[in-house]
């Protein structure tokens, strides 16, 4: 399984101000043959309660590639969050856009979770999720 370790590009984000003016929440990317995970920041104060462990793509037997993230709240309190994951295909465009709804999950403090989900077409070649506050 191809996994990359993005805490530190992520913490890297932070520190120098990649951050746009929403507040959507964040999202990290991971492609095939990527060197590393990317990360975009909407919402620095709800970014900062988490660190993304690791964010991996592997291509399994079946021709789909499949995406997982493991998610750490860094804080004492529980965080309700909300995810989606978006797969794209090699010409960039968003396979099946409204096919997946926003899940739900509690991240109890200090603990980590791992995101997971299939490619709904073997032309994916990389995904991204969006993480937010539960609404």
């Amino acid at each position: 399984m191809k996994l990359k370790t993005i805490a530190a590009t992520v913490c890297a984000m932070f520190a120098c101000g990649c951050v746009s003016t929403s507040t959507g929440g964040f999202e990290v990317s991971v492609g095939e043959g990527d060197p590393a995970a990317t990360s975009k920041i909407d919402d620095l104060s709800f970014a900062e309660r988490f660190s993304v462990e690791t964010a991996g793509v592997r291509r399994e037997p079946s021709g789909f590639i499949s995406a997982q993230v493991r998610l750490r709240n860094r804080q004492g309190q529980d965080a309700s969050i909300q995810y989606k994951f978006a797969f794209f295909s090699g010409d960039g465009m968003e396979i099946q856009p409204d096919a997946r709804p926003w899940e739900q999950t509690t991240i109890h403090g200090g603990e980590t979770v791992s995101l997971s989900a299939v490619a709904p077409d073997k032309s994916a070649v990389r995904f991204v999720v969006r993480i937010r506050r539960a609404m």
